[in-house]
């Protein structure tokens, strides 16, 4: 099964178990609230207005036994009239609304309608026994008629009354007890839920994880040691990833990957053995055909030297001329092929050892003394850092771009040559700076291919060779390097140079 699958279904059971009880709960809890709706609205009012009649009943049936007895303070009576007049009054009406809300024939419906009967008859009875104790001329004959009244009736009444509250407050009590227990149970019900769904849900989220850890994080744990591993060098690592799923597929897309850039990686080193063996070569030829050709150029220059030496005076102007062009032409020749025996030997089974540049520097100008005094130049630097290169070799760097400053000097206008130096996390950032003519932003990169010439050769003497040489050594303490510059405004040449370097390192 995908992965995908996997997980949809994991979280589809969760989620569904999750559903489940939040439905149950809601059902259980919609049971709970009308229960206690019920209690709150049909139960306790029953029971207060049946425990308040119980109360005043108590109160009344004293009150009345007191008063056929010849009890005619102002206080009782008055309390006996209250009673009957008000409480009395106020409780019929709420028993017969209570009866109302009752189902017909109910047996508490029957109870209230009974216990409204006598209430309406304790009511009626008890004004009339009251009136006749309250006639002060006949209160003798009366007071019999009452006790009468009172032992015959009211005492009947009260007594009807009685078992009505009784069967009433039986009944209400066991109703509210049914309710309570109802009550409970639904809470316990509610709370069994949230305990099971909790249980369900820890041991799905349990499951979910084992097959997060096992069907993702450990494939991806050992695709990523594979990865690591592959990316120090070992190209025969393979990853197995079991079943049928996007890992797996992953798993065989990456050692695809592996087998691949093996491959590649086995052609490239073919092709470097390849170039290493013709650039060896090439630099051999260069160095064989440069070493050879001194010996014919000095010959020539030889016989060139002796030619106007011995036969100067029967030479015409033009045969002057011609072997003056001669002279010129294998000078240029001589510069030439020792400028390509210098370009051959950079570097060439060379070791990295510490460059103190501020001595690189100071020797420089010993060398160039005679240039900067006939130029009247201004050359500066900062004080320079000693690094882990090839001391001949970065002589050779900050020469050739000193000499390309002086070179290509404005006229009238004294040289000024600046050298800078910033120290970076993984390089050195070193400037050199002149107020030269500059150059059109189209010859930056021209200017560092070998033999490349942007002016005449009447003009600037050179052969084109000595801005390759500087990124030939550049790139030999693996660094880089580019010019800014402007037509009349100078020019600035960066280079930067690796920090890491180790000593006694073959390059």
């Amino acid at each position: 099964m995908k992965i995908r699958h996997r997980l949809i279904l994991a979280f589809g059971v969760l989620i569904l178990v999750l559903l489940v009880e939040i439905i149950l709960n809601q059902v259980i809890t919609n049971r709970a609230t009308q229960t206690y709706g019920t209690v709150q609205s049909k139960i306790n009012p029953v029971i207060n207005v049946i425990n308040h009649y119980e109360s005043i009943h108590k109160e009344l049936n004293l009150l009345t036994s007191n008063r056929v007895n010849g009890d005619n303070k102002i206080s009782s009576i008055n309390r006996l009239n209250g009673i009957v007049e008000v409480e009395l009054t106020y409780i019929e009406e709420e028993l017969a609304v209570l009866k109302k809300e009752l189902p017909e024939k109910s047996v508490d419906r029957l109870l209230l309608e009974k216990l409204i009967i006598d209430t309406e008859k304790l009511i009626s009875t008890t004004i009339r026994l009251n009136n006749l104790l309250n006639n002060k001329k006949e209160y003798i004959s009366n007071l019999e008629l009452a006790r009468t009244i009172h032992d015959n009736t009211i005492l009947k009444l009260n007594s009807s009354i009685d078992k009505g509250i009784d069967h009433l407050n039986l009944n209400y009590k066991r109703a509210f007890e049914a309710y309570s227990i109802e009550l409970a149970n639904n809470l316990k019900s509610v709370s069994k839920i949230i305990l099971i769904t909790g249980i369900s849900g820890i041991l799905l989220a349990l499951i979910v994880s084992v097959q997060i850890i096992y069907s993702i994080s450990a494939p991806i744990y050992n695709l990523k040691k594979a990865a690591l591993k592959m990316s120090r060098g070992h190209l025969d690592e393979r990853i197995h990833i079991k079943g049928n799923n996007e890992l797996a597929e992953l798993g065989n897309s990456f050692n695809n990957m592996s087998i691949a850039l093996k491959k590649s990686f086995n052609e490239q080193e073919k092709q470097i053995v390849e170039i290493k063996s013709v650039n060896k070569e090439l630099e051999q030829f260069v160095y064989v055909a440069s070493h050879d050709l001194q010996e014919p150029l000095r010959t020539m220059s030889s016989y060139v030297g002796l030619i106007k030496d011995l036969y100067i005076g029967q030479l015409d102007d033009k045969a002057v001329k011609y072997m003056t062009h001669v002279e010129d032409a294998s000078l240029r020749m001589k510069t030439l092929i020792k400028d390509l025996l210098d370009y051959s030997k950079i570097g060439k089974e060379k070791t990295v050892t510490g460059v103190n540049l501020n001595t690189i520097a100071a020797n420089i100008l010993l060398d160039l003394e005679l240039i900067i005094k006939d130029t009247n130049a201004s050359v500066k630097f900062d004080n320079l850092p000693t690094v882990n290169g090839l001391e001949l070799e970065l002589k050779q760097l900050f020469q050739n771009l000193i000499n390309n400053g002086l070179k290509f000097r404005k006229a009238d206008t004294a040289p000024l040559i600046e050298i800078t130096v910033e120290e970076q996390s993984k390089y050195w950032l070193f400037a050199v700076k002149d107020n030269g003519i500059g150059m059109d932003k189209q010859y930056f990169e021209r200017v560092f291919v070998i033999f490349q010439r942007l002016h005449n050769r009447n003009d600037y003497h050179g052969t084109g060779i000595g801005l390759s040489i500087c990124k030939k050594i550049v790139d030999m303490h693996k660094g880089k390097i580019w010019i800014e510059s402007e037509v009349d405004q100078g020019s600035t040449f960066y280079f930067t140079i690796f920090k890491k370097l180790k000593k006694d390192e073959k390059i």
